[in-house]
């Protein structure tokens, strides 16, 4: 007899600043959170989790960033900028240890692994281990990149915001994910897309993302920054850098890695950069090994 897939309990956390889902699938192991990357919502992990779950590995618990998925979408006078993540990020653990949950590790795709990282490293007591997936930090900028950002986030900011494309099926919206994304599979871009649209009622399906997350980042960090906070995370950490990932395009991102005291790395041939729906049996792997460690 065929059992039903696990269904995750949705919870709601971070009500004081601005509500986030966070997807709990159960499960008698420690406590895992998952953070996403940009434009991505917690439930592409499901598959993963699932997986976890029945090997009693982890319960896993998946996060909506804010304006992403079920998540609360902000103000008008508010902000999506990595530092408002940076500090959801904080009271959401804050949270969870109050409810009495202690997360063993943070495993952590693309913008999600630059926001856990700045976190490992100004506040090093709130994660102990770390998986980052085809991440070392976010983009740098010098003086002179800065200031032309600036300009552009302004220019951004006068211009009436453009809402994302709606789809005609669910197909349509994985041909877009594919074409968006190198190298995603289909296989691969339904995980992504499963419990990423709303049917409207004329039939068509829109993204589960606020259009204002779109547009120029206002602050990047000096590349001397990244390689300081790289070298103040104590947390044990583990890189999976898939072979057509940022990993292996970006030199600096490997000068970070040499910065981080205690760190190992994971290469996975043939994969691309999103790892956690592309190769979900390795990746299953690899949180057991975090865990394990």
């Amino acid at each position: 007899m065929q059992t039903s897939p696990i269904q995750p309990e949705p919870r709601t956390v971070n009500r004081e600043r601005l509500p986030l889902a966070l997807w709990d699938y159960g499960g008698s192991g420690p406590a895992v959170l998952f953070l996403h990357g940009f434009l991505d919502t917690g439930r592409s992990f499901e598959d993963a989790a699932r997986a976890l779950v029945a090997e009693g590995i982890c319960r896993p618990l998946c996060l909506d960033w804010r304006g992403h998925g079920s998540s609360g979408r902000i103000h008008t006078d508010a902000a999506y900028h990595q530092l408002d993540h940076l500090k959801d990020l904080a009271a959401v653990l804050d949270e969870l240890q109050a409810d009495g949950i202690e997360v063993a590790a943070v495993v952590a795709h693309s913008m999600g692994g630059t926001v856990a990282l700045m976190l490992a490293s100004f506040a090093p007591a709130m994660i102990q281990r770390l998986m980052l997936v085809d991440c070392v930090g976010g983009y740098a900028a010098d003086s002179s990149t800065q200031v032309d950002q600036m300009t552009a986030l302004l220019e951004h900011a006068r211009r009436p915001t453009r809402p994302f494309r709606s789809f005609a099926s669910r197909e349509s919206a994985i041909e877009r994910v594919m074409a968006n994304n190198d190298g995603l599979s289909q296989a691969g871009a339904e995980r992504i897309v499963r419990h990423y649209l709303d049917e409207q009622e004329d039939g068509r399906f829109t993204v589960r993302l606020d259009p204002r997350l779109r547009g120029p980042n206002p602050y990047r960090f000096p590349e001397h920054h990244w390689l300081e906070i790289c070298s103040r995370v104590t947390a044990r950490v583990h890189l999976l850098a898939p072979e057509f990932g940022y990993i292996h395009r970006i030199p600096a991102l490997q000068e970070r890695f040499e910065q981080l005291p205690h760190a190992t790395r994971q290469n996975l041939p043939g994969i691309s950069h999103h790892v956690h729906v592309e190769a979900v049996a390795s990746f299953v792997e690899a949180v057991t090994a975090l865990l394990a460690d």
